[in-house]
């Protein structure tokens, strides 16, 4: 009966963990636990969110300021995590 348990403990670490975030307000999965801004956006595009490559993307932190996250810069991703992508010329 032990080893039947630790197989299955073995088989369920080895499933990907998928992980929705949010992105202006839509959500999106991931299956990995770290992306860039701009994999972040790409992925956000595929699954129907209304933005684009160029957009400057932002984490949102509760009332913290916006956290802007540059194409390149890695992030690690959590459940529920929020972030904003806004055009390059919107001043909101």
């Amino acid at each position: 009966m032990q080893i039947d348990a630790a197989k299955d403990t073995e088989s369920i670490s080895k499933k990907p963990k998928i992980i929705t975030v949010i992105v202006n307000e839509r959500p999106v999965t991931f299956s990995e636990h770290k992306a860039t801004g701009l994999e972040i956006k790409q992925t956000a595009i595929k699954q129907g969110v209304a933005i684009q490559e160029d957009f400057v993307l932002f984490e949102v932190k509760g009332n913290s300021p916006l956290k802007q996250i540059g194409d390149c810069e890695t992030v690690t991703l959590h459940e529920g995590q929020k972030f904003r992508a806004t055009a390059p010329d919107d001043n909101s």
